[in-house]
């Protein structure tokens, strides 16, 4: 029998709050990933990116960071929301991909939950770490409200 010694675990992804706290990220990641939100151009992005990067370090959930960037930044819900939930998505994606690129010739899937007819394109597609998607994604998010990821792609 396999036991695991959980005492030392905490909540939170380390990684990924890096990644989040990178100056112009955000902006960086919107721009790169083709995704546009109503408003966004108005607010001040790498706060938000602070606020996503916290929540991620902390193991907090989407509505916790949403809730968050209301208080902290006086955006309206919706508009959190969407930046949050890209935000988490985005972070957690580059930091798969980064784990994945250091593994020499791994293959990643992308897995889709029918979000979009553009993730749809990608659904169950397989490349190369690091290589694009037929969409031009290297990696999720690809639309407003995706919900995709990647994982490695194993031959059996």
């Amino acid at each position: 029998m396999i036991s695991v010694d959980w005492s030392a675990w905490k909540p939170g992804d380390e990684d990924s709050q890096l990644i989040a706290s990178a100056p112009g990220w955000s902006a960086e990641g919107l721009r790169n990933q083709g995704i546009s939100f109503p408003g966004a151009e108005d607010v001040e992005l790498d706060a938000v990116a602070g606020i996503i990067a916290q929540g991620l370090g902390e193991g907090s959930a989407e509505a916790t960071v949403t809730r968050n960037i209301v208080n902290e930044l006086g955006l309206q819900k919706p508009l959190a929301n969407s930046l949050a939930h890209f935000g988490m998505a985005l972070a957690m994606s580059q930091r798969a991909l980064g784990d994945y690129r250091n593994i020499q010739g791994v293959k990643v899937q992308w897995d889709s939950a029918s979000c979009c007819d553009k993730c749809n394109k990608n659904d169950g597609k397989i490349v190369e770490a690091g290589k694009p998607f037929p969409t031009g994604h290297q990696f999720p998010p690809a639309c407003e409200y995706c919900i995709c990821c990647i994982m490695p792609a194993f031959d059996f």
